[in-house]
């Protein structure tokens, strides 16, 4: 009798890599103005942690710096660059800038805005497209860059009481490769990824509760895609998410 079983796919990009945890960050920041001191520390630096963690993943290297955390190496890179005189945060989203700028205690800073933290990583790593962020990109398409290119991607989700968290998609699990191929070809319409595997800089999230475990490691963290969808942002699509695309560097292309 032939067996016609599948062998599941499983594609994990950052496997036998380091991850990071925001909470061992050193980079602060206090931006005092006319409107009082807004301060950037370990608890709002998970955007630019899951960023350098993708990029490291996908095969890129950081440009040379005095800092011994790449992560804090990029925020400090964007903050300098944001407080020049004549700087893209500020021409561009004036508002947001100068609420950060005076100092309003609960502005955005500039490493909690993914348009302003794409725009500064393709400077730092001089690449026009090395990230270019969407906040409605179709979900087949995010699974099919991952899965072409190898490369991760990192998004936002709303879980374990924190209404905004970025986390990194490293990598999935289909039903079978076909399956997959099927899918993204749009031979199929039925979505074949079980699991997502994801690093956290927060922590380890349990899809059993719903809650934090900060004593775990958020690495690969792995999460049924139906929860995984339920709280990935824009929560109110199915179709549509928020994606960091992060290209290959041209040495592996």
């Amino acid at each position: 009798m032939e067996n016609t079983m599948e062998e599941k796919f499983r594609l994990n990009v950052s496997e036998g890599k380091s991850n990071y945890s925001q909470r061992k960050s050193k980079l602060v920041h206090e931006q005092r103005g006319q409107y009082g001191t807004n301060r950037i520390d370990w608890k709002v630096v998970c955007n630019i942690h899951s960023l350098i963690m993708a990029f490291l993943y996908s095969g890129w290297s950081c440009p040379a710096s005095s800092f011994e955390r790449e992560p804090d190496a990029f925020g400090a890179y964007v903050i300098r660059e944001c407080l020049k005189e004549k700087n893209w945060f500020k021409t561009k989203m004036y508002n947001l800038w100068h609420n950060w700028y005076e100092g309003q205690p609960d502005a955005y800073t500039p490493l909690e805005l993914h348009d302003v933290l794409a725009h500064y990583a393709c400077e730092w790593f001089r690449c026009t497209n090395a990230d270019k962020f969407n906040s409605a990109m179709d979900v087949k398409s995010i699974f099919k860059h991952m899965y072409e290119n190898r490369v991760a991607v990192p998004t936002s989700v709303a879980w374990g009481g924190l209404a905004g968290h970025v986390i990194v998609i490293v990598g999935f699990e289909a039903t079978s490769e076909k399956a997959l191929l099927d899918w993204f070809a749009g031979n199929s319409d039925v979505n074949p990824i079980e699991k997502v595997i994801v690093d956290d800089p927060w922590g380890k999230c349990l899809e059993a509760t719903n809650r934090y475990d900060s004593t775990q490691s958020g690495n690969d963290n792995k999460f049924s895609y139906e929860f995984f969808d339920k709280h990935w942002k824009s929560v109110d699509s199915r179709t549509k998410k928020y994606a960091h695309i992060i290209a290959r560097p041209a040495t592996l292309v």
